[in-house]
C-alpha cells in the first residue's frame, strides 16, 4: 500500500496556530501586569500592548486560510485518488435542453 504524502499546510497551520495561541495568552495577561506596575513593579513595555490587537487578526486570518487550504489541498488529492482508482465515473456532456419555438 502506497502511504500519501503528508499536508505541508499543516506544519503550517499548526504554527500559526500555536503563534495565536501564544500572542492571545499575552493579549490577555497584560491587563494583569499593568496591574502590578501600580503596587510599584516594573511592567515590561511591549508592542504588544499597542498592536497586540492587530496582531490577533492577522494570526486568526491566516488560521482560517491555511485551515481552508489544507481541506482544499486534502479534498484534491482524494479527488485525484479516486480517479486513479477508477471509483469516480466520467463526467457525460449534458444532452441539449430543447426549446420550444412559437
Amino acid at each position: 500500500m502506497k502511504v500519501e504524502p503528508r499536508n505541508p499546510l499543516y506544519l503550517l497551520l499548526l504554527l500559526a496556530s500555536l503563534v495565536f495561541t501564544v500572542t492571545a495568552l499575552a493579549y490577555a495577561v497584560i491587563p494583569v501586569l499593568e496591574e502590578k506596575s501600580a503596587s510599584g513593579q516594573p511592567v515590561p513595555q511591549t508592542a504588544l500592548r499597542t498592536h497586540g490587537g492587530t496582531w490577533l487578526l492577522w494570526e486568526l486570518a491566516a488560521v482560517g486560510v491555511l485551515a481552508v487550504a489544507s481541506m482544499w489541498v486534502d479534498h484534491l488529492r482524494s479527488l485525484k485518488k479516486d480517479a486513479a482508482a477508477g471509483t469516480i465515473a466520467p463526467v457525460e456532456a449534458a444532452p441539449e435542453a430543447k426549446t420550444d419555438a412559437k
